[in-house]
């Protein structure tokens, strides 16, 4: 984390220990619309304006160490290739046979030199070159060259892989923006896919991803597992261009959270080992920086009252028993603190669904909720969106300064 990024957080911890009232420069945040997490019209928005045009975290770069190496992305109805090239690339193609549309490759992950469709047996390179066609003199029309397979635009960033829709997309470290410096000192692209697991849930993905942009809950929800490790009072939140935001809050005792790993790097940088630092990065991603590993946690839609948490537990590479078992114990508790949480979602969802309520609040210290609803606003297009489902922007000058 870059000095600037660390004064920042250090500065307003201190002040957020001493606050006693609504600080008097902050504006009310009005009511959010309960349509957003159940109206369809704001579904196909977010599917035509947010979806298809923003980077997403598709994958990580360790779980495609050799070339041949693959791994199916299969969210927002969509199913994409994601492949280690022979020249070390990592490309990201749909995985549809460019002669009648068959999924190429049914297994989520493995490996394969060639591409060869389980329909008719057309193969293509791994740069997505169409190479063979059986029985091609009986496609007159066809030129190999021009049927490779549709390519989407991919990128990396330190070991994650990160996907975009949209071919005119701004480059992704510009996406990125802050998320850039706030990971300095910590060595991401270290790191390797200890487990990978998925939770469905019966609430639009916005619900689920609000109950992790605030702290406000831990207390009540959390008293006996991470309540008594966080001193919540601490806990200050830093929001940056483009909806991505940092998260602050002081560590009770110890290093983590969690015990000590078998393995950890010793270059971590101070910072990580006194605070949580937390980084929900725009659209549907969170985890915090834990000197023992963390959870990456992504957040994909499957309709309008449906979701999916995808969960991977990253750590350091080792293939010890110690270390097997070790994770195996994070799974468990990462299962039951998420277990204190889901329990909520789906009633929730009903007291939208059925008009019970017609809003929802945010207080200050839920306004990382609040600037998340106004980004995905600014994403569609504030005009595109219906009167009765806006949000009023009221916080935007309050955004950190760029800190390199």
């Amino acid at each position: 984390m870059r000095e600037a990024a660390l004064e920042l957080l250090n500065r307003t911890m201190e002040e957020q220990l001493k606050r006693s009232e609504h600080p008097s420069d902050f504006p009310a945040l009005p009511p959010i619309p309960a349509g957003r997490y159940t109206d369809p019209r704001f579904e196909a928005l977010e599917k035509e304006r947010l979806w298809n045009r923003t980077w997403l975290l598709a994958g990580i770069a360790s779980d495609l160490p050799a070339p041949g190496s693959y791994r199916l992305f299969q969210h927002l109805d969509r199913s994409v290739i994601l492949s280690h090239g022979k020249d070390g690339r990592i490309r990201a193609f749909h995985n549809a046979c460019r002669h009648r549309g068959s999924p190429l490759l049914l297994e989520p992950q493995g490996r394969a030199m060639r591409f060869i469709c389980p329909y008719h047996a057309w193969g293509y390179d791994l740069e997505g070159t169409l190479k063979s066609v059986p029985s091609q003199h009986d496609f007159a029309c066809l030129d190999k060259a021009e049927n490779g397979l549709i390519e989407v635009k991919c990128d990396t960033y330190r070991g994650f892989i990160f996907i975009n829709f949209d071919d005119d997309a701004e480059p992704l470290q510009n996406f990125l923006g802050e998320f850039v410096a706030l990971t300095e000192g910590y060595p991401l692209e270290c790191m390797v896919v200890k487990d990978h697991f998925f939770v469905e849930m019966a609430c639009n993905w916005k619900i689920a991803y609000h109950n992790f942009l605030e702290i406000y809950h831990v207390n009540t929800v959390h008293p006996t597992t991470l309540a008594p490790h966080l001193d919540s009072r601490s806990f200050v939140i830093a929001l940056y261009e483009g909806g991505h935001m940092r998260f602050g809050t002081r560590k009770k005792g110890g290093e983590s959270l969690f015990k000590t790993p078998p393995v950890k790097p010793d270059d971590i940088a101070p910072v990580f080992l006194e605070n949580t630092v937390a980084l929900p990065t725009f659209p549907n991603t969170f985890f915090s920086l834990d000197p023992v590993g963390f959870n990456l946690q992504c957040f994909w839609p499957m309709g309008s009252d449906r979701s999916v948490m995808e969960v991977r537990q990253m750590g350091w590479a080792t293939d010890s028993e110690e270390d097997k078992l070790y994770w195996q114990g994070m799974r468990a508790a990462t299962e039951h603190i998420l277990s204190e949480d889901l329990c909520l979602f789906e009633n929730i969802q009903q007291s939208l669904r059925n008009g019970t309520i017609p809003s929802i609040w945010a207080g200050y210290q839920e306004r990382a909720l609040y600037w998340f609803e106004e980004e995905i606003d600014r994403r569609i297009g504030p005009d595109h969106v219906p009167t009765d489902l806006r949000v009023q922007p009221r916080i935007a000058s309050f955004m950190a300064p760029r800190s390199g």
